[in-house]
């Protein structure tokens, strides 16, 4: 009858303002976590949401970077936002330091100038 579908969310969900509302072409069937192939994944990295602040705004990940001249870094929030940051911005986010692992450097001067 629709193209999009609501979810019933736990309250933690709700309360971090997590959408509930999906076009039906986002959803896909639940596959159980399978330990045997998978035996060293850790499952609360994926759902660990932290203790939400109300206004606060939670980094995602780090998605990409460019230098003009100095480097900045797109930052995926929480919401589904996405912005450009400076490095100072992002310098002691955990985000940062899986993006560096992520491109094999040590340290944010070292990411690729041009691609």
């Amino acid at each position: 009858e629709t193209s999009s579908y609501k979810l019933e969310l736990p309250d933690e969900l709700r309360n971090r303002r997590v959408h509930d509302r999906f076009h039906v072409s986002l959803l896909k069937p639940h596959i159980a976590h399978e330990d045997s192939r998978f035996p060293n994944r850790n499952i609360e990295y994926f759902y660990d949401l932290g203790n939400y602040v109300d206004g606060e705004t939670v980094v995602e990940d780090i998605i990409d970077h460019m230098w003009m001249p100095r480097l900045m870094l797109q930052v995926k929030w929480a919401d589904g936002d996405c912005t450009w940051e400076t490095l100072q911005n992002c310098s002691q986010l955990a985000a940062l330091d899986r993006y560096l692992a992520l491109h094999n450097v040590a340290k944010p001067s070292d990411l690729p100038r041009a691609r």
